[in-house]
């Protein structure tokens, strides 16, 4: 899509209401461990996913440039289509960068349009979490975002743009202990089909590594996830979800152990994490970050029935490695896009990271308690 029909959409788009008008100064009282998040959309090899919209799973397609350690070509799940644009001077700095500044370009206007979702005149930040190397082409990224956002009707409202390597860990990408805006829209890109990633020690466990290996197939996506930092005065009860720091639990290696030593530990985090009396009843979704590495179907589906019987990881669960392959730093952001996809408002969503061999991580997303809940009344 050119700069030309970017603008021109942008521009169109009216609000969906119009609330009335509300200050937005800067604050540096948010609650550092919790988040609400109120919209997300993400770009991935399988399609667009959005509220209430999940595409069906892609069919990795052989690379015409990566192999395998076995000299054979690698299945890889890439983005077809994406927005054309001439950097030549981050050419020059990155090739991933400037893939990078693709994804986000071709993302940006569905991105910015959950804008649409907050009061008029509000002021929001941006972050971009985006893994270049170079602070050089990290630059040019936020100076092309920025420009884009000037000029539309979202420009004037803009707070700080920043940067970040990460993006696994959304609280701390999104702190504000300076200071920051009420809400902030989250960007988070990253494409691992390259041979630099492949070959990672951070990712030499994770992705396939010949043609008939065992891993995840790299991947690729955009995600932009819509987030209001919390106060002592909490969240709006009517819209979103709150969502909490995660629970990380360090253990030994994942290929040390047997199955049901994994499941027994993976049970054990999951009643830890969301007890049986919890009050807002049994999560309806869960997302999983890696379901096809080794031991994680059988450790996680396992451990799943076992806490809640009436969940099915199949029905009620969704992998993204078996939507689009692995997308590196951009999992956390998709993840949180994917259990929105096919949740309700008064839903609840448990989201596990488990690509990693010594270490396991669990967010939740938590709808508003029902009145019903509130008052003790059980309707299981």
């Amino acid at each position: 899509m050119s700069r030309a029909s970017i603008f021109d959409l942008l521009h169109q788009r009216q609000p969906i209401s119009e609330p009335e008008t509300v200050a937005s100064p800067v604050r540096d009282d948010y609650d550092a461990d919790r988040l609400q998040l109120l919209d997300g959309v993400a770009l991935t090899s399988a399609g667009l996913v959005s509220y209430d919209s999940l595409p069906e799973a892609h069919t990795p397609a052989l690379s015409s440039s990566l192999c395998g350690a076995d000299g054979y070509g690698l299945l890889v799940h890439e983005i077809t289509g994406l927005a054309e644009v001439s950097e030549p001077e981050l050419a020059r700095l990155e090739t991933k960068a400037l893939r990078l500044h693709k994804l986000v370009q071709s993302a940006l206007v569905e991105a910015l349009m959950l804008l649409d979702r907050l009061p008029e005149e509000t002021g929001y930040d941006v972050v971009l979490s985006a893994p270049v190397a170079s602070g050089e082409a990290a630059g040019i990224l936020i100076d092309r975002l920025r420009a884009v956002i000037a000029d539309t009707n979202y420009g004037d409202w803009l707070g700080e743009i920043r940067h970040s390597q990460q993006g696994s860990d959304p609280h701390t990408t999104l702190a504000s202990p300076d200071g920051g805006m009420p809400y902030v829209l989250w960007i988070s890109v990253d494409s691992v089909a390259n041979d630099k990633d492949l070959v990672s020690p951070e990712l030499r466990n994770v992705l396939v590594q010949n043609a008939r290996g065992k891993g995840l197939y790299p991947g690729e996506a955009a995600a932009a996830v819509l987030l209001h930092r919390l106060t002592e005065e909490g969240a709006d009860p009517e819209h979103g979800w709150t969502l909490e720091r995660a629970m990380v639990h360090e253990h030994p290696p994942r290929a040390t152990r047997r199955d049901y030593e994994k499941r027994k530990a993976m049970s054990q985090m999951l009643g830890e994490f969301w007890p049986e009396d919890d009050a807002l009843g049994a999560p309806s979704r869960i997302v999983i970050d890696a379901f096809g590495l080794p031991g994680r179907a059988v450790e996680v589906g396992g451990a799943t029935i076992e806490r809640w019987p009436e969940i099915d990881t199949i029905d009620d669960g969704i992998g993204v490695d078996g939507l689009c392959g692995w997308v590196g730093e951009a999992v956390t952001a998709l993840m949180l896009v994917l259990a929105l996809a096919e949740l309700k408002p008064q839903e609840h969503a448990v989201i596990l990271g488990v690509h990693a061999e010594r270490c396991s991580r669990m967010w939740a997303l938590r709808g508003p308690v029902s009145e019903a809940t509130d008052a003790g009344e059980d309707h299981s």
